[in-house]
């Protein structure tokens, strides 16, 4: 019942008020009275109406003040005045300080009819708009994490080139980066049974990292495959040498935590400092640098990018660093049209340079390994069964320090990369990858559940949603709810023309237990409301059951 409080100097009007009309038939009440503006006011703070009725002239506080009162009590009250032609100004002016309508006396019964219907009418539009915004509230509250995984991906590989609008997401998705430092997971098994469980390692890392540094940090997780992760560590307030020093010990105590936990091999990369959140491309290049360089270290290690600067490293030669990612790039597409040309180029290049032999000779080193890794992430992709056959039976190192020039160093290359290449483009010839098939099957499978989201799929399959979403997203070029709400939809058309079936029949047995929501959700795939369509089916001469 929606509450309603009269208010009047004259007790003859109140009464009519009250009596003239079957409040119960609008679903409303008279909950009060008052004979003066402070009288109302304490009536008002007491019962919170939805609608009050009052005199624009009484004695004390006049109706434009009571007006202004209300609404800093109940912002969403209805304030219905009565008024008089002469006043006809001062109503004008309740208006624009808030009142909802106004009423000319005398009053018709049917005139305060109609207002309180309207009232009515507005105060319901209000709760669906706010119920929805609530809603859309908690959808947003549920995906935040996803959504925030995304971003942080995205602006790591500088996929928003704009910095206003990372800072302006960075506010949507409550993300505060200060002063930080980024941290590169890399996971392998020891064990063979466990190498498809790789992801669930690093998610244990990442909890790690929160039951280790909560206090003094903020820790954001970005899960780039199955074995390596991101942790950005943002501390929460300015960092002293001996934050830093109390920062790195936790991070030697977590590793060795981690691998004695899990039975895994763990390479963490630390970058330098950053500030602020445009700088997380840099950082993450410096660990991309820096993991290169393992091999120097030994395993129980934690490689800092700050102890690199004894190495021999050419960080500002552009050019080797941009034929190295376009040859990358180019194996990981599958994509043999361009290499003899950018391996001559990258000869030339080194020729030109005069670099000493070491150097070159740990360039080629670390350009294979990053070849062998796309094996083994396409390895990985596809599930095969014995690892060993991915990786070229070579020992690279021993083989490169044999080559006596760069072109026969080329070659060892350029064999590797055909070879890479080869099975690039043959896992591409076949079907999509096996875990968005099985999705897929799940779906088929258990589309009628009205509880199957991407949260649900993801941890039935030990994936991250956001991975899982990427993939599935590549995969089918479609967004994983698309493909259920369309899955969904073709079987409810069936349904529709099959069976007698009511729509919200139809509905709960395609798992959307909201039949306005099914019939919105049928209108925007089809076109049609789920009537229509089977009316439709109908005329068309489709065998539809009565």
């Amino acid at each position: 019942m929606y509450k309603i409080v009269i208010v009047d100097d004259d007790m003859l009007i109140r009464k009519g008020i009250r009596n003239v009309i079957r409040w119960k038939d609008l679903e409303c009440e008279i909950c009060a009275e008052a004979s003066s503006g402070d009288e109302a006011l304490k009536v008002i703070e007491e019962v919170k109406p939805d609608i009050v009725i009052t005199d624009i002239k009484m004695p004390n506080m006049d109706g434009i003040e009571l007006i202004d009162r209300i609404k800093r009590i109940i912002p969403q009250c209805k304030i219905v005045i009565l008024t008089a032609y002469r006043e006809f100004e001062y109503a004008q002016r309740a208006i624009k300080i808030g009142a909802f309508d106004f009423l000319l006396k005398p009053t018709k019964v049917e005139d305060i009819i109609n207002v309180i219907r309207k009232a009515i009418n507005e105060i319901k539009k209000e709760k669906t708009i706010v119920e929805e915004l609530d809603k859309i509230n908690k959808i947003l509250k549920e995906k935040l994490p996803v959504l925030r995984e995304n971003f942080l991906f995205n602006v790591i590989f500088e996929m928003i080139p704009n910095e206003d609008e990372i800072l302006q997401m960075a506010s949507l998705y409550e993300i505060e980066i200060r002063s930080f430092l980024m941290i590169l997971a890399e996971c392998t098994t020891r064990e063979e049974k466990g190498k498809h469980n790789t992801h669930l390692y690093l998610l244990g890392l990442s909890n790690m990292l929160n039951d280790f540094l909560n206090h003094n940090y903020t820790i954001y997780s970005i899960y780039l495959n199955n074995s390596q992760a991101v942790y950005i560590i943002n501390s929460k307030k300015e960092v002293e040498k001996k934050d830093e020093k109390e920062l790195f010990e936790l991070l030697n105590q977590l590793k060795k935590a981690a691998v004695e936990c899990f039975n895994i091999d763990l390479t963490l990369v630390v970058s330098t400092w950053g500030n602020g959140i445009v700088q997380l491309p840099e950082k993450y290049k410096e660990c991309i640098d820096a993991i290169n360089y393992r091999f120097y270290f030994d395993e129980e290690d934690i490689i800092y990018y700050k102890d690199l600067s004894h190495f021999f490293m050419y960080m500002d030669d552009r050019k080797l660093k941009n034929l190295k990612n376009e040859i990358l790039l180019s194996v990981r597409y599958g994509n043999f049209t361009n290499i003899n040309k950018l391996l001559l180029e990258l000869e030339e290049t080194l020729k030109k340079s005069k670099t000493d032999k070491q150097y070159i000779l740990n360039f080629y080193y670390l350009l294979l390994i990053e070849v062998n890794m796309i094996k083994a992430q396409l390895s990985s992709a596809i599930n095969t069964s014995n690892n060993s056959e991915v990786f070229e039976n070579i020992d690279y190192l021993n083989e490169i320090t044999r080559c006596k020039n760069l072109s026969e160093l080329s070659n060892i290359l350029r064999t590797s990369i055909q070879r890479t290449i080869e099975e690039v483009q043959n896992h591409n010839l076949n079907k999509m990858g096996s875990l968005v098939k099985k999705v897929i099957e799940y779906i088929k499978e258990n589309y009628h559940l009205n509880d199957i989201s991407l949260s649900d799929i993801s941890e039935k399959f030990f994936v991250s949603p956001s991975y899982l979403s990427r993939l599935f997203k590549k995969e089918t070029g479609k967004n994983l709810s698309d493909f259920i709400n369309e899955y969904r939809i073709e079987k409810a058309k069936q349904l529709l023309i099959t069976t007698d079936l009511k729509t919200y029949e139809v509905a709960d047995r395609v798992g959307i237990p909201d039949p306005h929501y099914f019939s919105r959700l049928f209108k925007r795939y089809t076109g049609y409301s789920p009537s229509e369509y089977k009316e439709g089916a109908k005329l068309k001469g489709e065998k539809v059951s009565d």
